[in-house]
């Protein structure tokens, strides 16, 4: 299982509605999230909104198979609850090509397991 992480950038004044969407996941739409990530092969999904000195981001962190084929799959997918986590994607931070072979670039630096 890998572990992947990634961040995006959100646009001035859409912090309420990335805000919005992870009540909805936390709640109303709990079903239909848990639905779409195992479908896509995410066993593990943390999501946190970091404020900088230039701006907000998502930091998002997903345990899955392969996070590049996830992603492709998530841009092909019909399932309405993914139709809607890209129109969000897409208004709010929109720096990521999904339909593109490695719609994410990221290099891990280095990492420490204490075991």
């Amino acid at each position: 299982m890998a572990s992947f992480a990634f961040a995006l950038p959100i646009l001035p004044g859409q912090e309420g509605i990335v805000r919005r969407m992870g009540e909805a996941v936390s709640e109303d739409l709990r079903a239909e999230y848990e639905e779409s990530r195992r479908k896509l092969g995410i066993i593990e999904e943390k999501v946190w909104v970091q404020r900088t000195p230039i701006g907000q981001s998502i930091i998002v962190y997903w345990e899955t198979e392969d996070p590049q084929r996830t992603l492709r799959d998530m841009a092909a997918s019909q399932d309405e609850f993914d139709m809607k986590f890209r129109e969000l994607i897409k208004n709010s931070a929109p720096t990521m090509n999904l339909t593109g072979e490695q719609p994410i670039s990221n290099e891990l630096l280095f990492e420490w397991p204490a075991r």
